[in-house]
C-alpha cells in the first residue's frame, strides 16, 4: 500500500486543489445549509439579533412556524412508498429473456426495496428528505462492508453521509446527482491520536495545527477546543481503459479477452458462439485515494463502475454572478456578468424574511406588554390623607373600596385636584395586524394552503381542507422530483454491484410488490438429475410433512448477470395519507353508484381497498383478505364440482329431446336414402334407354352408310362397264377395212 502511495505522491497537489476549488465554488451553499438548519431547527435569532434586542430592551422571543411546516412535509413523506421496477435494458436479445432472467429481475427488484426500506437503514429516506427541506441538499454514500468480523461475504450498504457539507464533487458535473463528474469525495475529521493509529506517526509529523483557522476558511488541520483535528480526504476518481468487445451469435456482448478464454475452456461437442461484430470502447473504473494535507495515504482500485457518492439536490438553480451579494439585492449581485454557479435553496428559503417579520412584530408586542404601566392612579401627594386606613385603596386598586382624598391643602388652603386614572398608551394596530398576518404571509411564500382552504365564513369544508393539504404537498414537488432522480442513480449503482459482490450461495432479504418480506436463496448450485429423481419419488410417496416441505421449497436464483442487461426505474408512489383518504372516498362513491363495480371491488379489488386504509395492522388484514379470497375460490370450485338436481333434470330432458331429434334425423336419412335409390334406379333406366337409343342410331347409321356404299359401288360398276363398252366400240371402229 505504501509503495502505491509513493507512486501517486506527485498527485497530492492536484488532489488538494480539487478539494479547495470545490469549497471555493460551493462554499456559499455549505454556509446556507448550516444557516437554515440553525434558523429552522434551533433558533430564529442569531447572535447579532440577540445583541440588537438587548440594546433595544426587547425580549428575545421567537415564534417559529417554519419547523412546523417542514415537519408536516416530513411526516407525510414518511409514508412514501417508492415504486421500483427492474426490467431488461433496451437492446437485450430475445434469446436472453428466459424464465431465469425474469426471475433474476424480480429478485433484484425485491432486494432494492429491502435495502431502501427505512426500517433497516436508520431512516435513510426521511433523513435525506430532511436535508433537502432544511439545508437544500444531501449526499448518499454507497459502499460495501463485510457481514461481520468473521465473514468473507460483503453486503451493499446505502447510507447518508453524516455531514453533507464535508463532501466535494467535480464543479463541471451537470447532472443533478453529479455522477457525470470526474471525481467526488468526502472529508473525514480525525483526531490526532486516531490519525496516528490509522496511518502512523510518519504521516502526522509534518501536519501543523492552527487554532485561528477552521473549516470555514478551509484548513486541512485545525484545533477544535483542546483537540487537534486532521481532515482526511476519501476521494474517488474515474479512470478510463480501452477494451475490445465482441457481439456473439447467441446475443451476448462480452470483452474480447473473456471470449478468448471461453474458447480455451470450451469442451462441448457443439460449436462455440461465433463473433458477429467487434468494436473498441472506453470502460470506466473507479480508483480510491486517501490523502491529508501533507501526504498521499492510500491508493486502491475498486470494483465500482460509478462514483459512489450521489448528490441529492433540493431545488437548486443556476445563477450568474455573485450569489452572496445577490441575496442582499445589490447591483453587483444581479449583474449578468461573471460565472454561472449552482445555488441550492432550502424549502423555507423565501419564507425566512416573513418569519423574521413575524418575530419582530411579536417582540414589539411583548416589549409593549413587558413595559406596560401598572400604576392605576395619578394623585398629588398633598391630597393623600394621612390616615393609613385610606392607603390600601390607592395601593390595591383591585380591591373594592372608596378612594378618599384631601380636597384642600391643610397649609395653604388651596383646592387640590382629585386623583385621576392613568391613561395607558395603546400598541399601534399595525403591530398586531402584522403579527397576525405574518402567518398567512409565510404560508403564501411556501405555497402551503392547508390551513386556509375550506374556510367559508364560519363554515368548514372537510373536502376543501383535504384538497388544500394535497396542494401543500404539491409545493414540495421539486424536492421529491430531485429525490427520485438521486434514487434512480443509487439503484443503478446497486444493480451494477450486485453480481460483483454476491457471487456465493447465500440468502438475501426481499420485499415483494405486495409488501411481503421474505428471504431469497441466490447462487445455489442446481440439483443433479439423481437429486431431482429422489425429489419426485418423495412427492409420489405423499409424506405427512408435505405441507412443511412446500413451505420451505424455494428455487435458487442466479445473480450472475451482466449489469448492462438490466435497467432500473424508480418512481414516486402515493405518499399522502390525505390522498389515500380521497381515493377511498372516490372508491366508496363509485361502489355505491354501480353494483357491478361494487361486486368487482369486493372480489378482485379487495386488496386495493385495504391498501388505501390507514389503520393498525393493515398488513395483517391484507394477508387475511388474500386467504379469504383463496378460500372463497376453493369453495366456489368445490360447489361447481357437486351435481345440481335441477341441472341434472335439465340435462335428462335435453338428452330425451336430443334422442327424438336423432330419431327424426335417422328417419329423414332413411327417406332420403330411399329417394336416392329411386333416383339412382331411374337414372340407371335412363342410362339403359340412352344406350339402346344410341345403339339403334349407330345401327341405322351403319345400314345407311352400307346402302350408300352399295349404291356408289353399283354406280361405279355401271360406269366402268359403260367405259369398257365404249372402249370396245371405239376399238372396233378403228380397225382397217379388209
Amino acid at each position: 500500500m505504501r509503495e502505491l502511495a509513493e507512486k501517486h505522491k506527485e498527485k497530492l497537489a492536484d488532489h488538494k486543489k480539487m478539494v479547495e476549488d470545490w469549497y471555493e465554488y460551493f462554499g456559499h451553499n455549505n454556509d446556507r445549509y448550516w444557516e437554515y438548519t440553525k434558523f429552522v431547527c434551533a433558533s430564529n435569532l442569531s447572535s447579532t439579533d440577540i445583541a440588537s434586542l438587548n440594546t433595544l430592551k426587547k425580549p428575545t422571543v421567537q415564534f417559529n412556524m417554519l419547523e412546523a411546516m417542514v415537519s408536516h412535509l416530513r411526516s407525510d413523506f414518511a409514508k412514501q412508498e417508492p415504486s421500483f421496477e427492474v426490467r431488461a435494458a433496451d437492446g437485450v436479445p430475445l434469446e436472453m429473456l428466459t424464465e431465469e432472467f425474469i426471475a433474476t429481475e424480480k429478485v433484484v427488484e425485491g432486494y432494492l426495496r429491502a435495502i431502501f426500506n427505512d426500517a433497516t437503514n436508520d431512516g435513510l429516506q426521511s433523513n435525506i428528505n430532511t436535508d433537502q427541506l432544511v439545508g437544500g441538499f444531501s449526499v448518499v454514500w454507497i459502499r460495501t462492508d463485510y457481514v461481520n468480523e468473521f465473514s468473507f461475504e460483503q453486503n451493499i450498504i446505502v447510507e447518508r453521509v453524516f455531514d453533507p457539507t464535508l463532501t466535494f464533487f467535480d464543479p463541471l458535473a451537470r447532472t443533478s446527482h453529479k455522477g457525470d463528474g470526474q471525481y467526488c469525495g468526502m472529508l473525514i475529521p480525525y483526531t490526532h491520536d486516531k490519525f496516528v493509529q490509522e496511518y502512523g506517526e510518519e504521516a502526522a509529523k509534518d501536519i501543523k495545527f492552527n487554532r485561528a483557522e477552521s473549516l470555514g476558511g478551509f484548513s486541512w488541520s485545525y484545533q477544535n477546543q483542546s483537540e487537534d483535528v486532521v481532515l482526511v480526504a476519501f476521494m474517488f476518481e474515474k479512470k478510463y481503459k480501452k477494451r475490445k468487445i465482441v457481439l456473439l451469435s447467441n446475443g451476448h456482448v462480452v470483452p474480447k479477452e473473456n471470449y478468448e478464454e471461453l474458447l480455451l475452456r470450451w469442451d462441448d461437442i457443439t460449436q462455440p458462439p461465433a463473433v458477429l461484430d467487434t468494436r473498441e470502447v472506453q470502460v470506466e473504473s473507479i480508483v480510491h485515494y486517501q490523502f491529508c494535507e501533507t501526504k498521499e495515504l492510500h491508493y486502491a482500485e475498486t470494483d465500482f463502475k460509478h462514483l459512489p457518492l450521489v448528490f441529492v439536490d433540493g431545488n437548486s438553480v443556476l445563477v450568474r454572478g455573485d450569489i452572496g451579494t445577490a441575496q442582499t439585492g445589490s447591483a453587483s449581485g444581479t449583474s449578468e456578468s461573471g460565472s454561472t454557479q449552482q445555488m441550492t435553496r432550502p424549502y423555507v428559503y423565501h419564507a425566512k424574511d416573513a418569519q423574521r417579520c413575524m418575530n419582530f412584530a411579536g417582540q414589539t408586542m411583548m416589549a409593549e406588554i413587558e413595559g406596560m404601566v401598572m400604576h392605576k392612579w395619578v394623585v398629588a401627594i398633598e391630597s393623600i390623607p394621612d390616615n393609613e386606613k385610606y392607603l390600601p385603596a390607592y395601593q390595591n386598586p383591585q380591591l373594592a373600596s372608596v378612594l378618599v382624598y384631601n380636597a384642600f391643602d391643610d397649609k395653604t388652603g388651596q383646592r387640590l385636584e382629585g386623583p385621576r386614572e392613568v391613561q395607558r398608551t395603546q400598541t399601534p394596530p399595525i403591530v398586531e395586524s402584522t403579527f397576525m398576518n405574518a402567518r398567512m404571509t409565510i404560508q403564501s411564500c411556501l405555497g402551503s394552503y392547508d390551513a386556509q382552504q375550506g374556510i367559508v365564513g364560519d363554515n368548514l369544508s372537510g373536502k376543501a381542507i383535504m384538497q388544500g393539504a394535497m396542494q401543500s404537498d404539491s409545493t414540495a414537488g421539486p424536492y421529491l422530483i430531485n429525490y427520485i432522480k438521486a434514487w434512480n442513480r443509487i439503484g443503478q449503482i446497486v444493480v451494477d454491484l450486485i453480481p460483483k459482490y454476491y457471487k456465493t450461495p447465500r440468502s438475501l432479504p426481499v420485499i415483494d410488490m405486495d409488501g411481503k418480506r421474505r428471504f431469497q436463496i441466490v447462487n445455489a448450485p442446481k440439483q443433479t438429475e439423481n437429486e431431482n429423481a429422489q425429489d419426485r419419488e418423495q412427492e409420489q410417496q405423499g409424506e405427512d410433512n408435505q405441507g412443511a416441505e412446500e413451505g420451505n421449497e424455494q428455487e435458487s436464483v442466479s445473480l450472475q448477470y451482466e449489469p448492462h442487461t438490466l435497467q432500473i426505474k424508480i418512481e414516486a408512489g402515493v405518499n399522502s395519507s390525505v390522498q389515500k383518504q380521497k381515493d377511498m372516498d372516490l372508491l366508496t362513491r363509485l361502489m355505491g353508484s354501480s353494483e357491478t363495480f361494487s361486486e368487482f371491488m369486493n372480489g378482485y379489488g379487495l386488496e386495493i381497498l385495504i391498501d388505501n386504509l390507514e389503520i393498525k395492522n393493515a398488513d395483517s388484514l391484507k394477508m387475511l383478505s388474500a386467504k379469504f379470497m383463496q378460500a372463497k375460490e376453493e369453495q366456489a370450485k368445490a360447489q361447481s364440482q357437486q351435481p345440481d338436481p335441477v341441472q341434472m333434470e335439465m340435462e335428462a330432458i335435453t338428452n330425451i329431446e336430443m334422442a327424438k331429434v336423432e330419431q327424426r334425423r335417422e328417419a329423414q336419412q332413411g327417406d332420403m336414402a330411399i329417394k336416392a335409390a329411386q333416383v339412382a334406379i331411374a337414372k340407371q333406366k335412363n342410362d339403359i334407354e340412352y344406350d339402346r337409343l344410341m345403339a339403334e342410331i349407330e345401327e341405322y347409321n351403319a345400314k345407311t352408310a352400307q346402302a350408300e356404299h352399295k349404291a356408289v359401288a353399283e354406280e361405279s360398276k355401271a360406269a366402268v362397264d359403260l367405259v369398257i363398252e365404249v372402249a370396245k366400240l371405239h376399238h372396233e371402229q378403228s380397225k382397217p377395212m379388209e
